[in-house]
């Protein structure tokens, strides 16, 4: 019987797997044509393909509050807020954008649009319930959380080096790396905050939309969205500051209270 880490690590792999096999596939049947609402049909299949086997793991091996989905702390949400400043004219920009353009939408415009909310919102969720959820929770332990959170910031950011089998070139598999490390940075801290993963899945999926729709339909959008990288490395030192001081803390206090009790 695999433990919760081993379990955790092997869901991983197979939904990496699952994606990389079903894109390269994808990518050789349709890399010929000019239509591009087949593939993001088909990679929105794929993704529900991989996702729908993480709904399945954490049904059968685990629980929901298990995955990051515990009672929610929304004093801890203030850190949230900047979060949600940045996407606020970002969403503004592409509503404002379609709504301008709607007369020259056409069925495949709006298919496009439909197609990639529905597959960033499947991607957002699930990486969020792996990396930042059963990664997290699964290697935590009462001694210490830093650990957990360094291999979920890690893991996070290694994962996405499989864009390359996606149709990225290397530079671009490893900016996509870079960046990614720095928001798994602040996130997997957020999520220790928050006890809640809710808030990080909505700013993943909102996120990943926008740039992916703007970039489709041929909109520009914010430069408020050159804030995020920034933001992650100011969020996630002061998080992460926190949190270590907060189980340095707890270790110790928890320390005093066995010697009294041995005393």
């Amino acid at each position: 019987m695999l433990d919760n880490k081993k379990r955790a690590i092997v869901s991983i792999i197979i939904y990496l797997l699952i994606m990389i096999i079903g894109v390269s596939i994808n990518n050789n049947f349709f890399s010929s044509m000019e239509n591009n609402s087949g593939e993001l049909v088909s990679r929105s299949i794929i993704q529900l393909v991989s996702s729908a086997y993480i709904f399945y793991i954490i049904k059968k091996y685990y629980g929901w509050k298990d995955v990051g989905f515990g009672k929610l702390n929304f004093k801890s949400l203030i850190w949230f807020l900047p979060y949600v400043l940045i996407l606020i004219p970002m969403g503004f920009k592409l509503v404002q954008s379609i709504y301008e353009n709607l007369g020259s939408f056409s069925y495949e415009t709006w298919l496009t649009i439909i197609i990639t909310l529905v597959g960033t919102s499947l991607a957002g969720f699930s990486e969020e319930v792996i990396f930042r959820g059963m990664i997290l929770n699964s290697f935590k332990s009462d001694k210490s959380i830093i650990g957990a959170m360094i291999i979920s910031s890690i893991g996070f950011s290694i994962a996405h080096i499989t864009t390359i089998f996606m149709g990225k070139s290397l530079i671009e598999a490893i900016i996509n790396v870079i960046y990614s490390s720095l928001l798994g940075f602040s996130f997997v801290a957020l999520a220790i905050k928050l006890n809640n993963i809710w808030p990080v899945v909505i700013f993943h999926v909102i996120w990943n939309f926008i740039l992916m729709a703007s970039s489709l339909i041929g909109v520009e959008v914010s430069k408020v969205s050159l804030l995020c990288n920034p933001l992650n490395i100011i969020m996630g030192v002061i998080l992460w500051t926190i949190i270590i001081r907060d189980q340095r803390k707890k270790n110790k206090l928890k320390y005093s209270f066995n010697k009294v009790i041995k005393w």
